[in-house]
């Protein structure tokens, strides 16, 4: 029940992420210009750089927080979460010169054309004010993750999206467009979500009380050893996530990257449910691994990968099979001719992204060195490739779309399970088994895409989107009667009967 409420307010914050991308690209395409549009994802990148050094901390506050609560340590969970507050802050008062130097030397990196050089430089600096709530707060999202109620986490979430939707609406609608009220509105999202989240924190964790007595330099130096490995995986992660755009810009120019910008959207909105989906997994797996339950741990993950891979596999599908008259209806008709890169975009993911809440399973075991020394050593292949494709090689966005397939494929669907079944001491083969299902299923799905195209010809919004929900029919039951257990297919028809049953009272 918790999970389905959990995913239930994930899905509602990126329909509004959705939303957000389907009215807001076209509108700054055509207002702004496609380089404009470019600089939207762009600036939040290079704020984003930044986070090597924070993630050191942020990415493991949660889960030293939650086993020590979990084992009924109270005052060390409740030291924890003080060393993070006093550091954070510290860290952040520390981040703030080279973050305003990053704005104002940005013309310095990378392509700006000089009409929007101070919309890009006001950008960045209200994205670096974003980025650092965003880390100060971060400790407080232990409570619901230790309760596993994530669903408050989401909910959260949901609401900070429809504040920022809200916001660029008012925004555009009173004032002329620019790229830093983007960033305004989410900007605006964030303070909400931060008032909720330590409301809910207090509310959730009443016990916990900032005391100077519990700041120690044994316990900052805890957190930060654990999530060294974390920084140096964060920077694996930005090469293989946050420098395409980059290295369009750089090699290809501005106009090339506003164009990739515009299209790489929803593969980023894909990876980020997935990212979502995903963690609504670890509280489980963590308290696991808390009671020593290495079988259930193990179970538990590959159900895990399998309903992933199920859920993912659907839109990934539908962004490939429909990519042509998606792009022709959102973007204009010169769009269509980059489909292509959807397709590749579509394929990888679909495939790679159902393993990761396998990540979880290392956190737990605070085994991250090797994963992050892989993701380094593939995000710097994934550039090499990326800039040797896009320029020498004269594949232009293709090379650097492929770039990103080959490398990401290596680390998710190679290295991630082979090693999550080395540190857990199962065979090699384990963590593979729950994949095969979904790859059928998004294929499946792909294919009734092209059926449906080979009939009908798709040229408005309203025949898209009758189309999608054709597509979804077919995969619900192809998924239903051929891909699903029958332990999964009675599950699914107890929680129907419950949900009807209610409906009739």
């Amino acid at each position: 029940m918790k999970f389905t409420i959990n995913f239930s307010a994930n899905l509602t914050a990126f329909l509004l992420s959705v939303f957000l991308s389907v009215w807001m690209t076209p509108f700054i395409v055509k207002t702004l210009g496609v380089e404009a549009f470019g600089f939207v994802n762009l600036t939040q990148n290079v704020i984003n750089y930044f986070s090597i050094i924070t993630v050191a901390l942020s990415s493991v506050v949660v889960r030293f927080f939650s086993v020590a609560a979990h084992r009924g340590e109270q005052e060390k969970a409740n030291a924890y979460i003080s060393n993070y507050l006093a550091a954070s802050v510290l860290i952040s008062l520390l981040l703030l010169l080279p973050l305003m130097s990053a704005a104002f030397f940005i013309d310095r990196v990378m392509n700006v054309p000089q009409d929007l050089l101070a919309d890009v430089r006001l950008s960045i600096l209200i994205g670096s004010l974003l980025f650092l709530l965003t880390f100060l707060m971060a400790g407080f999202g232990a409570a619901p993750f230790y309760a596993n109620k994530l669903y408050i986490t989401s909910s959260i979430q949901a609401v900070q999206m429809l504040i920022r939707v809200l916001c660029v609406l008012a925004l555009f609608a009173c004032f002329t467009p620019k790229i830093w009220q983007i960033q305004l509105a989410a900007l605006a999202g964030a303070v909400i979500a931060s008032i909720l989240s330590f409301h809910f924190f207090r509310k959730l964790i009443p016990w916990f009380s900032f005391k100077l007595k519990d700041l120690s330099f044994r316990v900052s130096k805890e957190l930060f050893q654990a999530g060294t490995w974390n920084s140096v995986n964060q920077i694996g992660v930005l090469l293989f996530l946050q420098i395409d755009l980059l290295t369009a810009n750089l090699v290809l120019g501005a106009s090339e990257a506003g164009k990739y910008a515009a299209i790489i959207q929803f593969p980023l909105l894909l990876r980020s449910l997935a990212g979502t989906v995903a963690s609504l997994f670890a509280p489980v797996i963590t308290s696991y691994y808390s009671k020593g339950d290495m079988d259930g741990l193990v179970k538990y993950a590959n159900q895990a990968v399998r309903l992933n891979g199920l859920l993912l596999a659907l839109p990934a599908a539908l962004l490939g099979g429909l990519a042509g008259p998606f792009l022709t209806i959102w973007l204009g008709p010169s769009f269509s001719s980059v489909a292509p890169l959807l397709y590749i975009h579509a394929g990888y993911l679909a495939v790679s992204l159902a393993f990761m809440p396998l990540f979880y399973i290392w956190t737990a075991f605070n085994q991250q060195k090797t994963p992050a020394l892989v993701t380094l050593l593939l995000g710097a292949v994934n550039v090499v490739l990326a800039v040797t494709l896009s320029g020498p090689a004269h594949l232009g966005l293709y090379g650097i779309t492929l770039a990103g397939a080959i490398s990401l494929v290596l680390k998710n669907v190679i290295f991630t399970p082979l090693y999550v079944s080395r540190i857990t001491g199962y065979k090699k083969h384990v963590f593979f088994t729950g994949m095969f299902g979904p790859v059928f299923a998004a294929l499946f799905a792909w294919a009734v895409c092209e059926a449906i195209q080979l009939f009908i010809t798709i040229e408005s919004w309203t025949s898209l989107i009758a189309a999608g929900a054709a597509v979804s029919c077919c995969y619900a039951v192809f998924a239903f009667m051929l891909v699903c257990t029958k332990e999964e297919r009675q599950m699914v028809l107890k929680r129907f009967r419950k949900t009807k049953g209610a409906v009739n009272i």
